[in-house]
């Protein structure tokens, strides 16, 4: 009898169920392995981001990303930054080094228990603890609890987290994400990468204020504690930008401090100091907030006042002018004597003049006040003049 040998499989009970199961592993590595490179994907684009945080050397660099660019970079519907400022030291930071910074969704608190509600009395709110303070994670899809939060919108978002800003376990801050997508933050989410991003923009916080800190020892004159040189370039050139904008006048004042070199000469240079220091402390009150006093070099100051023509602008030249002739001040010895000053005036307003660019604008207007402090120095000093 000849046996005729097959290859024929056959198929079994169990090897059906053992070719489901090879078909579920390989189906589960798949997802795996998707699942993998999405998380790296992920990761490799946060990476990105929180370099592009750190990188911000300036708070008004930082706030552009935080406040503007994140709502693209996380498809975001809102994004809202609280800190902690006590003292106002932050806005007068902010204030001396760019005039304003202004974003809608970016507000202040003076104390740190301000902005505690939002962590430890939140039922939402993972690993929070009012007895050591801990401040967790907040998420919620509660549409009144999100309405309390963002209170600058009337736009109310799905879904919401609110990120603890610390620094060495102190509250400094509150950074709050909105999604139109109701499932983004869900109560109960793994919050891993969110925390992280907490920890990353409140490193970035500080980071900025202590580089701004250092950038306005740059820009201050120690000896009068008004700005400098420098300082007064910035700020030229940022106000006529803002006078082109809205169509206003701009005025400059130069100060230049009579005999001052027979000053030195007759009470010694520390006097000298203190007289400079009498005249920056006698200028400070008789200016608005958005003012500027400028120590130009030695014995000179400049002034700008934004939004103020010609004629007010010598009305507060001569206010300035009479101020210094009232200093009564004391040498090493007790010897008292007065300083008067001369003063030059200039005006600029895009309305009335043609069109020219910013360099020329700013050297203009530092041109004709110069000119009007020798004019000044020609009649007798102590007197305010307009170069024509």
């Amino acid at each position: 009898m000849t046996f005729i040998q097959t290859t024929e499989k056959i198929f079994t009970p169990t090897n059906i169920s053992g070719e489901k199961n090879i078909h579920t592993l390989k189906a589960t590595l798949a997802a795996l392995i998707n699942k993998a490179k999405h998380n790296e994907k992920s990761q490799s684009k946060f990476h990105k981001i929180e370099l592009h945080f750190l990188r911000a050397s300036s708070l008004s660099t930082l706030y552009t990303r935080l406040l503007i660019e994140l709502n693209e970079r996380f498809d975001l519907e809102l994004v809202e930054l609280i800190l902690v400022d006590k003292n106002h030291d932050m806005q007068g930071l902010i204030k001396d080094i760019y005039g304003e910074l202004r974003f809608e969704n970016l507000r202040y608190v003076e104390t740190q228990k301000a902005i505690e509600s939002l962590y430890l009395e939140n039922k939402h709110s993972e690993h929070s603890s009012v007895d050591n303070k801990e401040y967790g994670i907040a998420l919620t899809q509660d549409e009144t609890e999100i309405a309390q939060i963002f209170t600058y919108t009337k736009k109310i978002p799905k879904s919401a987290v609110k990120l603890p800003l610390t620094k060495n376990g102190e509250l400094i801050g509150s950074l709050h994400l909105g999604s139109h997508n109701i499932e983004r933050f869900t109560p109960g989410l793994a919050t891993s990468f969110l925390a992280h991003l907490g920890a990353v923009v409140s490193i970035c916080i500080e980071n900025a204020i202590t580089q701004e800190q250092f950038k306005l020892l740059s820009l201050v004159d120690l000896l009068t504690r008004t700005k400098n040189r420098r300082y007064f370039v910035q700020s030229i050139t940022r106000e006529i930008a803002r006078a082109t904008r809205s169509l206003s006048s701009l005025s400059c004042l130069f100060l230049d401090l009579d005999h001052f070199k027979s000053v030195n000469d007759t009470h010694g240079h520390l006097t000298g100091d203190r007289a400079l220091q009498s005249v920056a402390k006698a200028i400070k009150p008789l200016l608005r907030q958005s003012d500027v006093l400028s120590r130009f070099g030695g014995e000179e100051f400049t002034v700008m006042l934004p939004e103020t023509d010609q004629s007010h602008a010598e009305e507060i030249a001569e206010r300035i002018r009479h101020s210094i002739a009232q200093i009564i001040i004391k040498d090493d010895y007790g010897q008292d004597f007065k300083i008067t000053v001369s003063i030059g005036i200039s005006t600029w307003s895009p309305s009335n003049s043609e069109r020219m660019s910013f360099e020329e604008v700013q050297n203009h207007l530092i041109k004709k006040a110069d000119e009007g402090v020798y004019l000044a120095k020609k009649s007798g000093r102590n007197c305010v003049k307009i170069a024509t």
